[in-house]
């Protein structure tokens, strides 16, 4: 049985205390050698977006030098960060479906891992089979997190990059259809709207004839709940300028002085299919071959994201409506992604 160390303040005499930029956010770890216990005191984010968490602890097989590193850069979402690669429920387990399903295999393919953030993507890739994986990112911050994660368990089969923002004036250092698979692991939110059409074009442009592009993770702008960075019902409808202004003064994520811009860069407008589709010329999107399996994807990896049987009931039940008005979407070669809360399309470069 798991005891609590919350408030005993000599339990922590053996822990090493991690940096942060937050007085209030405590984090202490305590090696094990092959792994190390975790204990955050203070406001943080546990995975799947639960704010205002006060206390918690959890093991992770991270490095004290990388969990450092994260805790620096990442302060309140340190917890969120660390369990994407180290929960296999969290991350690893949809990425391990999408895969079986639409049969796809990683192994000798050359791969891109477009905006791979803290690296937590590039390091399931590995563990999924892939033997070619290029992961790039803006952030030089971010890139060394990345670097250090995966030097705590592959020594090879990988190459991080530096790059600069794709925004029209500046293109992906690689050549036309240098890669078989181009995979956005929730990304494509944090792309400012005006730049989407332009970074998708690069991707599918470094992409080879009949590969693939996968847009995983990114928040549907159908959706009824903007949930990725305001927590709000109803503002995805609104005119930018007012859903901005509704988000400053009425969502608790959202400081009432956050510009329009890092707003949007925080992910705060999502994708639609057809803004996604739309951009990639002669691409195929699987999910409409692959219809059943479509759905299914999407609502276990939907499901997965929830510990209330309540609300995977209601999840369930969703998919079943889903089911029953599938053929109507079939008659307008629409796929059921297109109506889920976050996006999972595979499109082939045909």
């Amino acid at each position: 049985m798991q005891v609590s160390l919350m408030g005993n303040a000599k339990a922590f005499e053996h822990y090493e205390k991690l940096p942060s930029t937050f007085q209030d956010l405590e984090i202490y770890v305590k090696d094990f050698g092959v792994s190390r216990k975790i204990c955050i005191k203070g406001s943080h984010v546990m995975p799947g977006g639960s704010y205002h968490c006060s206390y918690s602890e959890f093991e992770a097989q991270l490095s004290l030098q990388t969990l450092s590193k994260i805790a620096l850069r990442k302060g309140r979402f340190f917890r969120d960060e660390v369990e994407r690669s180290e929960n296999p429920s969290y991350l690893q387990r949809k990425i391990e479906i999408l895969l079986k399903e639409f049969d796809i295999s990683l192994s000798d393919k050359r791969m891109l891992d477009f905006g791979c953030g803290a690296g937590a993507s590039t390091l399931i890739f590995l563990r999924c089979g892939a033997t070619d994986v290029t992961g790039v990112e803006v952030d030089e911050t971010l890139l060394d997190i990345s670097k250090s994660r995966l030097k705590d368990f592959f020594q090879g089969d990988y190459r991080l990059i530096k790059i600069d923002y794709i925004d029209g004036r500046y293109r992906l250092p690689f050549s036309d259809g240098e890669f078989d698979i181009v995979w956005a692991q929730a990304i494509m939110e944090h792309v400012l709207p005006d730049q989407r059409r332009f970074v998708l074009a690069e991707l599918w442009r470094v992409l080879k004839e009949n590969g693939l592009l996968v847009i995983m993770g990114t928040p549907n702008r159908l959706w009824i709940k903007e949930f990725h960075t305001s927590n709000l019902f109803l503002v995805n409808y609104l005119p930018l300028g007012l859903a901005t202004w509704v988000a400053r003064h009425c969502s608790r994520r959202v400081p009432v002085d956050q510009s329009q811009e890092a707003l949007l860069s925080d992910g705060f407008r999502g994708c639609t299919y057809w803004e996604i589709a739309r951009a990639l010329e002669n691409g195929l999107c699987l999910n409409k071959i692959f219809r059943k399996k479509d759905l299914m994807v999407g609502i276990q990896s939907w499901s997965g994201d929830s510990n209330s049987m309540f609300r995977k009931g209601l999840i369930k039940i969703y998919g079943f409506l889903m089911r029953l008005v599938d053929p109507v979407l079939d008659l307008f070669d629409l796929p059921q992604s297109a109506f889920l809360p976050s996006h999972i399309l595979v499109f082939r470069k045909s």
